[in-house]
């Protein structure tokens, strides 16, 4: 199992960044075309059958990713690569064989329990067919972004979310039963890939079940269980809950809005994390290791504060654009989503020195995260539903960051640049308040000319609309630039990382500096 010389890791932010954006563009296709052809409560209930999986992976298999690439990457030698390949895979599949059978043999009660009704027994049986098979492509897929080979691990992406997409439309034009359609081509998707890709990586791997490996994998993971657990609360309690008050139309509604919101994450976070967790260890046992991340992690902030004051600006145009007349309500939640994010993110990378140092026993705190966003979730979403949720997933992520950042800086001391963090995060939310006040006057006063001009001249209307909302962006960027969020020496990194990128996907371009690839910042 030869690996390939790592590219740069600017290059495998570059290509995990554009890999993403594409998989994300095919899968936003979705969300129009489930606006359009799923009512509002078949959406719903897609989504808590969607929710009800991910609390099972994340109690049984949740950080698995991070433990397969952290176990992976702890030693060169070959041999020991491929053992803790084969013992991953048959440590996942065997839980999710497990899992899937008590779902099969439960499904009347769990359709009970979930929809207040036995007559989706069929939905938790094709629910439980997908994850063992989402499961068993787990560790193959990983493998690629362990080996530093994102241009492979990108094109499987982008062709499982293709094929996904195409199966998508072709079973929901067909079908009468809009969530089997959904389920089914998830199922024939997947199911693809880990019949061909998985069974690559496995006969390629040492195709054996290491005793010992096992034993150090369950030990590093023992504690993910209760951590999948404050997980699920905190990233999908908020579905149920709002079942229960609001009903499944308010959690199609909710969920449209939440989609469009976890973009950014998913373009800024998702690549850089990617491209650093294969080289968290190495980096991190350097003396500069600690500068590194710090200096990463404003970057990345400040670049997700700039795309999501643009994104909040722009939602209810956005909204409109993409999704139909019954989830345009939508709108108001992505703003708050994306603040939640914005603390989610940082989360995501203080959490190097935890995962660095093993102690990953530690997360158990997040016990205190998870009583804080139950008690969100009961005082906020009875009286105020999808808004109310949106603001319990703000308070939750931001202690979940306060947490994890403590943690953190106490087994792996290391100084974040939290002031430089706030500043731009004050700078964001003043002008998004600014828009807000916008937006109220325009429908207070201009409602009329407003409704002509989207009924009349849509993309005329668009198009004065973001002019007129442009400034609010050029002055973020005038503030952080006056505030000095970033500094001289900043500005000079910065502009020889836009050097790398432009020498990397301009052909024929002479790079000014030979690129290191154990370079991080």
């Amino acid at each position: 199992m030869a690996t390939n010389k790592p590219a740069s890791f600017f290059s495998q932010i570059l290509i995990y960044g554009s890999g993403l954006a594409l998989n994300y563009g095919i899968g936003f296709i979705l969300l129009p075309i489930y606006s359009r052809l799923m009512p509002t409560d078949q959406y719903g209930t897609l989504e808590i059958l969607n929710r009800t999986i991910e609390i099972v992976s994340l109690l049984l298999l949740t950080q698995y990713g991070i433990t397969y690439i952290r176990f992976f990457r702890d030693k060169p030698d070959e041999d020991y690569r491929q053992r803790v390949t084969s013992t991953s895979m048959y440590v996942v599949v065997a839980i999710a064989l497990v899992v899937a059978v008590a779902m099969t043999i439960l499904r009347v009660p769990l359709s009970q329990l979930l929809f207040d009704s036995p007559d989706f027994g069929l939905y938790i049986i094709l629910v439980a067919v997908r994850y063992v098979l989402d499961m068993s492509f787990v560790v193959p897929f990983l493998y690629y972004q362990a080996t530093e080979q994102p241009k492979k691990y990108i094109i499987i992406s982008t062709s499982r979310f293709a094929t996904t997409l195409l199966l998508n439309i072709a079973f929901l034009t067909m079908m009468d039963d809009k969530v089997a359609a959904v389920l089914w081509a998830q199922i024939v998707s997947v199911a693809v890939f880990s019949l061909t890709i998985g069974l690559w990586v496995f006969w390629k791997s040492a195709r054996v079940l290491d005793r010992h490996l096992t034993g150090q994998i369950l030990k590093f993971t023992w504690s993910f269980s209760f951590l999948g657990l404050y997980s699920f609360v905190i990233a999908s309690g908020d579905r149920f809950v709002l079942n229960e008050y609001c009903g499944k139309s308010e959690v199609g509604v909710y969920s449209a809005g939440y989609r469009i919101a976890q973009v950014l994450s998913v373009l800024i976070f998702s690549p850089i994390l990617r491209a650093w967790s294969p080289r968290m260890v190495e980096q991190l046992r350097s003396p500069d290791g600690p500068r590194q991340l710090a200096r990463l992690t404003t970057y990345s902030l400040l670049a997700y504060c700039a795309a999501g004051l643009a994104l909040s600006i722009y939602a209810r145009e956005l909204v409109w654009v993409l999704v139909g007349p019954d989830y345009q309500a939508c709108y108001v939640i992505v703003p708050l989503i994306v603040l939640a994010y914005l603390f989610q993110g940082f989360s995501g990378f203080v959490d190097g020195g935890i995962y660095y140092t093993k102690k990953t026993h530690l997360k158990i705190w997040h016990g205190v995260t998870t009583a804080v966003c139950i008690g969100l979730y009961f005082a906020l979403i009875p009286n105020y539903c999808g808004m109310g949720a949106a603001w319990a997933a703000v308070g939750t992520y931001f202690v979940l960051a306060l947490i994890n950042w403590y943690i953190s800086i106490r087994v792996y001391p290391m100084r974040y640049e939290l002031g430089k963090f706030t500043n731009m995060l004050v700078i964001a939310a003043g002008l998004y308040i600014a828009n807000y006040v916008i937006e109220h006057n325009e429908l207070k006063y201009f409602s009329e000319w407003r409704m002509i001009g989207q009924m009349s001249y849509p993309w005329l209307y668009l198009v004065v609309i973001g002019i007129v909302k442009l400034p609010l962006l050029l002055a973020f960027l005038a503030l952080v630039n006056w505030l000095r969020i970033v500094e001289p020496e900043d500005k000079e990194r910065i502009k020889d990382i836009l050097r790398k990128m432009r020498d990397k996907v301009t052909p024929g371009s002479k790079p000014a500096v030979a690129n290191d690839p154990n370079q991080i910042i």
